[in-house]
């Protein structure tokens, strides 16, 4: 869930002002804790809450910026903390203020809010536009000594943040996971033949200045997300290619797949996307490569509009119920069994693990004496549960790194 699209809040900061995403002007206070709202319902429905920031953007609009940004934001009270590309006003990624600032701003909103993971998108250097340049020769004669080129001075200073995230991440809250969507190139091959993807394509290394396959190797980062928004027959960025160059190039970081909802239906998208086929394709692709672990569907638009009636082939995709998996690093201790099973009509409750939640599924004998067939029905943040009908059913307990305990015994309710 966005939480910072443009170097404000969602909630209650001393260090950026309200968003107008929550009350239509910037600055002003919406009367209620937002995010502590949003994270509450989350957990009560047994989901994680993953806060997404965007690092550097402060507006797509200098112009409008200048006028209705609030007062107090930080870029008006240090302008020299941003630079402008084209009407894009971001940050300065090099400056030592700005890079402390983000670090305060993570620190901050950890240290007040209990979110499951930090998630970054693609957004770093600005996306390139013909006859525009990034304004940071000064920034690059001030900091850049022991850089042969400012492409290698524009990575480091990415590479330090994301580093620097990661080890706060670590110190303070190691269970929260750190996760970056990224663009779905790395490089092209034409620009390095040995690591780099059959494609041909704008490039995070070149082009953003992101060297996500190093924070994957460094393992900085817990969840890698590759916007894979291309069709399995597009030739510049094919989806099948890239879905196999990421299972390859993830290093230690988890990988999911994340997919372009959001171009089903419109016909300016072209063939592939006017067909559920497509949809159904690119997650069997997904899912065939050992190490993706999930997918990540953008954006949430898609679920109220419906266009070709794509939520029918979700609910095909998505017919099973599935735990989330263990993404980066279990700092929780082991869940133990659930104990004291006992039913009560169609109720069934347990012994209550504080800081746990709970899974149950419906069981029956599988062709191994004294083992059960166990199908996932529900994940929950209390210690009962009301069975839908007759069945055999146990129960196990899951931590905050979503570890999971063994089976209990199964129970009958008639």
């Amino acid at each position: 869930m966005q939480i910072r699209p443009c170097a404000d809040a969602f909630y209650a900061s001393e260090l950026e002002p309200w968003s107008e995403y929550i009350s239509g002007q910037q600055g002003k206070d919406p009367g209620y804790d937002v995010l502590g709202w949003m994270i509450e319902e989350t957990h009560k429905r047994g989901m994680e809450f993953h806060a997404w920031m965007n690092p550097y953007r402060i507006s797509n609009s200098a112009t409008a910026f200048a006028t209705s940004g609030a007062a107090n934001h930080p870029a008006k009270l240090h302008p020299e903390w941003t630079m402008k590309y084209d009407n894009l006003l971001i940050y300065r990624p090099a400056l030592p203020e700005v890079k402390q600032h983000l670090l305060n701003v993570v620190d901050d909103l950890i240290s007040k809010y209990d979110v499951d993971g930090i998630h970054f998108d693609d957004y770093f250097y600005p996306y390139p536009k013909g006859g525009v340049e990034i304004d940071d020769a000064a920034d690059y004669a001030k900091y850049g000594a022991g850089y042969s080129n400012v492409g290698d001075f524009r990575r480091a200073q990415v590479d330090e943040v994301i580093e620097k995230i990661h080890n706060l991440l670590v110190a303070k809250k190691p269970g929260i996971v750190f996760s970056i969507s990224p663009y779905g190139v790395w490089r092209n091959k034409a620009s390095d033949p040995v690591a780099g993807s059959d494609s041909n394509s704008l490039q995070n290394y070149d082009d953003l200045y992101a060297d996500v396959r190093k924070w994957c190797q460094n393992g900085w980062i817990d969840l890698v997300v590759p916007q894979l928004y291309a069709s399995t027959s597009n030739v510049n960025m094919n989806f099948t290619k890239m879905c196999t160059w990421w299972n390859a190039n993830s290093f230690e970081a988890k990988l999911a797949i994340g997919h372009a909802l959001y171009r089903f239906g419109v016909p300016a998208e072209g063939a592939p996307y006017q067909t559920l086929d497509q949809l159904s394709d690119q997650f069997r692709i997904s899912r065939s490569n050992k190490n993706t672990c999930g997918s990540f569907l953008f954006n949430a638009t898609c679920f109220n509009e419906n266009k070709i009636n794509i939520l029918s082939r979700l609910a095909q995709v998505y017919a099973d119920k599935a735990l989330i998996p263990v993404i980066g690093k279990e700092s929780e201790a082991a869940p133990a069994k659930a104990g004291d099973i006992a039913v009560e009509g169609r109720t069934i409750a347990w012994k209550e693990q504080p800081g746990m939640r709970y899974a149950v599924y419906t069981v029956k004998p599988s062709s191994v004496e004294g083992k059960w067939d166990a199908k996932l029905t529900a994940v929950l943040a209390e210690p009962s549960w009301l069975a839908p009908g007759a069945g055999n059913y146990a129960v196990s307990v899951l931590n905050r790194d979503n570890a999971e305990s063994e089976l209990s015994q199964p129970v009958k309710v008639d």
